[in-house]
């Protein structure tokens, strides 16, 4: 069975939304990140009313390869060539297999450069979703931290699996609440336009 031979062509403005949805399908797919945090949005995508249809057909395919399906004949069936294509190469993805993390490198982070590295994870970086993800349940369980770090761990730990309520911020300590209120704010921002951070930029 061969993939067609086409190339995509997508909109410019919308090629980094496509690629992060499919970054975001083979995470789930391979058990990187928690299925629900995933097929909600792919869901909201394929049922609205403001996507164009094409869009729509593409979040409705990719959820279903979320939800176990892997025939791409009839994942890419009423797509258009690209968004065939991409599901050709979604499926290839998922096949392939993960880079091993080597544990030298890993690096101590600030607290600075762990908020960042979060905001990162969140934007579709699925091996640093998958490190961090690891990484935050350490922090949160660690005894030999004080409480306020594992508090800290605990609530980006939240933020990675998906929750975005300022409610989050009553948990932390005081020296942890602005950044982590900045953090909220950013992604709730990039979930409404994922395209200001870069036009204010």
């Amino acid at each position: 069975m061969n993939k067609p031979e086409t190339q995509p062509e997508l909109p410019a403005d919308d090629t980094e939304k496509i690629e992060k949805m499919v970054t975001m399908t083979v995470a789930a797919a391979k058990g990187i990140m928690p299925l629900g945090q995933v097929m909600l949005p792919l869901a909201q995508i394929a049922n609205s009313d403001l996507a164009p249809p094409e869009a729509r057909r593409l979040a409705a395919a990719l959820n279903r390869i979320v939800k176990g399906e892997r025939d791409p004949l009839a994942l890419a069936e009423g797509l258009t060539p690209a968004f065939a294509e991409l599901i050709w190469d979604t499926l290839a993805r998922i096949e392939a297999p993960l880079p091993e993390v080597d544990e030298a490198d890993r690096e101590p982070l600030t607290f600075e450069a762990l908020i960042e590295k979060v905001a990162e994870a969140c934007s579709g970086e699925v091996m640093l979703w998958q490190r961090l993800w690891d990484f935050t349940e350490e922090l949160a369980t660690d005894n030999r931290l004080s409480p306020a770090m594992r508090a800290l761990g605990g609530v980006l730990r939240k933020i990675l699996a998906g929750e975005r309520q300022s409610y989050l911020l009553d948990e932390l300590a005081e020296e942890h609440l602005w950044a982590v209120a900045q953090l909220l704010a950013w992604l709730n921002e990039q979930a409404v336009a994922p395209e200001s951070r870069d036009d204010e930029g």
